[in-house]
């Protein structure tokens, strides 16, 4: 197994306030570009920091941190979100959203994070339906924002009208659901960051980075259903039968859908009866 798959082994271990969300974002940034100077971008992120701590007025509320947050980020440095090539790979890599200046809401969200912690001001990611917003502040005060957009602060009700645009009128709300705006967990939040590589390079028909992005979700976090089917039917279309059957067989102790299972019964009773081959 390569360095870079051994990274995201040992951030699979351990408690998850251990990982280091910006590391494990930049290795992310390694899996697939072996060139990027990781110690270059932290060091950058330190570098946003410093300003932005230059920049908070003293004795300043969370609303006015927040303010002087996102005049520096966004207005000053011209962070802002991807739309031109939304599902160009380099808007998830987080070196790449430094020098570019441009990313997805998962990526300017873990950019906004890591340097709004780095002065003192309490940012966590959340993976709220469709679109990942930011969480700042604790308590009834914390404010949730949608930093794909300027780091505008989102009302309740424009939360729930963000999921009855993805659910249907009424069926969701916050109020109801106060969960959906927990804090992500980091392997949540780098599991996120690689099911959106896998996607854009399965649209690509890159199998071997689709492959990569699915082998890294399953080191960081081994049982999760859908990376497994993913990859279980990838290495079985690429030929790799004793992995694909490992995988589809996991994947159904596994899964509660029903019909998912029945349809890929065949292949792993398929799988099964081929003869193994040595390397």
């Amino acid at each position: 197994m390569d360095d870079a798959q051994q990274t995201f082994i040992a951030l699979g271990r351990g408690p998850d306030d251990a990982v280091d969300l910006a590391q494990g974002a930049l290795a992310v940034s390694a899996l697939f570009q072996p060139e990027v100077d990781v110690a270059a971008a932290v060091s950058e992120l330190d570098l946003l920091a410093a300003a932005a701590r230059s920049r908070l007025p003293p004795h300043a509320d969370l609303l006015q941190q927040v303010q002087a947050l996102n005049a520096l980020m966004f207005e000053e440095l011209g962070f802002a979100g991807e739309r031109d090539d939304f599902y160009d790979p380099r808007n998830s890599f987080l070196d790449q959203v430094l020098a570019r200046r441009r990313g997805i809401p998962i990526s300017l969200s873990v950019l906004y994070c890591e340097v709004a912690g780095r002065v003192g001001l309490p940012a966590f990611g959340v993976s709220f339906p469709a679109h990942f917003l930011v969480r700042v502040g604790r308590g009834n005060s914390a404010l949730m924002l949608d930093v794909y957009a300027g780091g505008i602060a989102l009302a309740e009700p424009e939360l729930d009208r963000r999921l009855a645009d993805v659910y249907g009128e009424g069926a969701l709300s916050i109020r109801s659901h106060p969960a959906l705006l927990r804090p992500a967990a980091r392997r949540e939040i780098l599991v996120r960051m690689l099911r959106n590589l896998a996607g854009i390079y399965a649209q690509r028909q890159d199998a071997s980075n689709q492959l990569a992005a699915l082998t890294a979700m399953l080191n960081l976090l081994p049982d999760l259903p859908d990376a497994l089917q993913q990859r279980g039917m990838l290495l079985h279309a690429l030929g790799h039968a004793a992995g694909a059957l490992a995988d589809l067989r996991r994947f159904v102790e596994l899964s509660d859908d029903a019909e998912q299972i029945a349809a890929l019964t065949p292949i792993i009773e398929a799988l099964a009866t081929q003869p193994l081959r040595l390397h």
